[in-house]
């Protein structure tokens, strides 16, 4: 435990150090395969978001246990939790569209076939965890498709049954159009990072940030496409860019979304 809090302060010094105008405010605390897990925000000097983050040790990576060869995937409709509900500063839920972060290990991956890979998905909200905990797929209602942000999909398909495109919990998860190798068709192969647009009661409520343990473990820096919606139901700040850095002297990740700009409703 010393030595976890530790390494959390290193962390919170080592943005504090990066930090080159405004200041720094840190998050709250979480733990995830028995590494503490921050988020943060980093302010200019009118107090206003210029970055909004979340950092984990390469060792909860690391560590996030992968399936044995007797072990078999949860069943349908099995009661599953996150690993890991993290809220932003108050700063940030207060004059941005970032709440907090629900955080799943998928040791078995998860369909269709391109997403079997051992990945985390970081679903970064723009509603409450209380909000999230209601989402039982009883409501529907399919995101308009002149609401789809350019560049993806529709979360669900003109024509398909919307009750088997709906996840309890998360809602309708929409992909960019770079996944597919024709309409309809996910391109061959496993993937390794992707951003995936969220929905539910017919607007949109996450980005999600997909990524293989086994792309984490490379400790890469690389950056995603942010989808942007085409209408949020209330103005605020919403970032437009999504960059992961690999910090060395932390031996931490850095998720970091950022220039964020005022979106109307």
């Amino acid at each position: 435990m010393v030595a976890a809090t530790a390494g959390l302060l290193a962390t919170a010094g080592l943005l504090l150090a990066q930090a080159t105008q405004g200041q720094m405010v840190m998050g709250p605390e979480g733990t995830l395969f028995g590494s503490k897990v921050s988020s943060w925000a980093r302010l200019d000097g009118q107090g206003k978001v210029l970055e909004a983050g979340l950092t984990i040790p390469a060792a909860a990576v690391e560590k996030a246990p992968l399936p044995g060869p007797n072990d078999k995937p949860p069943a349908e409709g099995a009661d599953l939790a996150p690993d890991l509900v993290l809220e932003f500063p108050a700063v940030v839920r207060q004059n941005t569209f970032l709440d907090h972060l629900e955080l799943w290990w998928e040791g078995f991956g998860h369909p269709p076939e391109r997403y079997l890979a051992p990945h985390f998905d970081f679903h970064f909200f723009g509603v409450s965890a209380a909000e999230v905990a209601k989402i039982d797929c009883k409501d529907l209602t399919p995101p308009a498709l002149e609401l789809t942000p350019a560049g993806y999909a529709p979360a669900v398909p003109p024509g398909a049954n919307a009750a088997e495109f709906c996840v309890p919990l998360m809602g309708f998860h929409g992909l960019p159009m770079s996944e597919f190798a024709a309409p309809g068709q996910l391109k061959p192969g496993l993937f390794d990072k992707v951003m995936i647009a969220g929905f539910y009661k017919g607007g949109f409520i996450f980005s999600e940030p997909m990524v293989t343990r086994e792309f984490l473990l490379k400790k890469q820096d690389f950056s995603l496409e942010v989808p942007q919606p085409v209408k949020l139901g209330r103005a605020t700040l919403y970032p437009r860019s999504f960059k992961l850095t690999y910090d060395a002297k932390a031996d931490a990740y850095h998720f970091v979304y950022g220039d964020f700009a005022m979106v109307g409703q």
